[in-house]
């Protein structure tokens, strides 16, 4: 019999972790007919007793409705709201964040393979970009650790801070009204902060060089506090002095020479292509996962898509951000090439805190006290 099926897809099961295309402890069990895809075949596992079928194993498992992932990436990274993507592909606002979410989990999976090896050795930029979410009055920070050469994003996490600058007597108070329905997080900056480090650094120190990295920040306190403190892989680095701390001002200008200029950079792609960061929107985000998920797919299309710069008529084709930050290109291309047609699975990886608070969508939203629905297939 060919094989067909890459493993089990039961977690429990002991062929659930086998390597892909080694899998043969399965039969056939009959056939089932769709709607959408008409008659597919059943299988059963030996070992376990799970059914699936090959559908099991695509982007689209349980979708009723043919939508194409690719056209939804593209709009979505291209300043289209939810609304305005449903109506071009004929597809409700639900059905649109049901498949970014599958979208943002598949692109989530492939950042953690690509980044647990070992990255090039390139000075570092990190700092928050702010927006907000279901109001102005729960603006958020959005830090990201970014390569300064590649400009390639090493991690990323958001952070609900309490709103700021001036406000008439009416704002004050309906932000006092609101403070009281919210638990904002003890120092969420510093924490985020230290998530982003600790994660994006795992893998640089990993080899036996002596690798030494700068990385640059703001003048904010809570940075330094973070890189001061005795607490996460980052502090640890600056006190052993494999990782040196170096700032500059925020109103410096945010010209091409700053060493701030990556995530400067990044702001603005993100205020021009994604329309809930727009200045002014009425697409803002009304749901934190949701918000994380659609971030998720923009920052996979900038890292693994988007050339790193225009290459012109004649010459070698541009790379990607993660290629030039020094990932394998065949892995990438690889990777790339089957993205929207074979679903991850989370059992099957190693991720670290960022990713599963995407993942499992484990952020809390403002004003929302339960938790996000999530679909038992989503946590296999």
């Amino acid at each position: 019999m060919t094989t067909l099926i890459p493993f089990c897809p039961n977690r429990r099961c002991r062929y659930h972790r086998v390597p892909e295309g080694t899998y043969t402890a399965y039969s056939s069990f009959g056939f089932y007919t769709t709607q959408r895809q008409g008659r597919l075949a059943r299988y059963l596992c030996k070992a376990c007793g799970s059914s699936f079928s090959s559908q099991t194993f695509s982007l689209s498992y349980y979708l009723k409705k043919e939508g194409s992932f690719a056209a939804i990436q593209s709009r979505l990274c291209n300043t289209e709201g939810i609304r305005a993507i449903g109506r071009t592909l004929g597809l409700s606002c639900a059905s649109v964040s049901n498949r970014i979410g599958r979208m943002a989990r598949n692109c989530t999976a492939m950042h953690e393979q690509v980044t647990s090896a070992v990255p090039a050795p390139e000075s570092l930029a990190a700092d928050g970009f702010e927006s907000f979410c279901c109001s102005q009055y729960f603006p958020n920070n959005i830090h990201m650790l970014v390569g300064r050469s590649s400009q390639f994003v090493y991690r990323y996490d958001y952070a609900l801070i309490r709103r700021k600058g001036r406000m008439s007597e009416a704002q004050k108070k309906k932000r006092a009204e609101l403070e009281t329905r919210v638990k904002y997080p003890v120092r969420s900056i510093e924490q985020s902060f230290r998530r982003v480090l600790d994660e994006g650094l795992e893998h640089c120190f990993e080899d036996k060089r002596d690798r030494r990295l700068e990385l640059w920040t703001d003048e904010k306190q809570e940075y330094a506090r973070v890189l001061r403190g005795k607490q996460g892989a980052a502090a640890r680095a600056v006190a052993k002095g494999r990782l040196v701390h170096r700032t500059i001002s925020s109103k410096a200008a945010r010209t091409k020479d700053t060493p701030l200029w990556a995530v400067n950079y990044l702001d603005r792609e993100l205020r021009k292509d994604l329309k809930e960061h727009v200045r002014e929107t009425v697409c803002w985000g009304r749901n934190v996962n949701n918000q994380m998920e659609r971030l998720s797919v923009y920052l996979w299309q900038h890292n693994y898509i988007k050339p790193y710069r225009i290459a012109s008529k004649g010459k070698k084709e541009a790379t990607s951000h993660a290629e030039h930050a020094g990932y394998e290109t065949a892995s990438i291309k690889q990777r790339v090439e089957h993205i929207w047609n074979t679903r991850a699975f989370f059992s099957r990886g190693s991720y670290g805190q960022l990713a599963t608070m995407t993942w499992m969508r484990r952020r809390t939203t403002p004003l929302k006290h339960n938790p996000d629905y999530l679909p038992s297939r989503v946590a296999s």
